[in-house]
């Protein structure tokens, strides 16, 4: 079973990427305060940032990737 939970993603200003499920949710998550982390840095990179594209499942800044889950972790999380 090929299962489906993002329908579109959106890099927006200012670091706030835009997540659109298929259930009709939208998540705004603020992605700056993981721009410091190793994995993230490169999302620093404005070229990078807007490269994001989804299969469903993850997201992907080329070789920066998030999954469903994780995005709902980072969602929860208080900075």
């Amino acid at each position: 079973m090929n299962r489906k939970y993002i329908s579109a993603v959106t890099p927006l200003d200012n670091y706030i990427l835009q997540v659109d499920f298929v259930s009709g949710s939208r998540l705004l998550l603020d992605m700056k305060p993981y721009l410091d982390k190793l994995r993230f840095r490169p999302l620093a990179d404005p070229q990078l940032w807007s490269s994001a594209v989804t299969n469903g499942i993850f997201i992907r800044f080329g070789n920066v990737e998030l999954s469903h889950d994780e995005l709902l972790t980072m969602a929860e999380e208080a900075h």
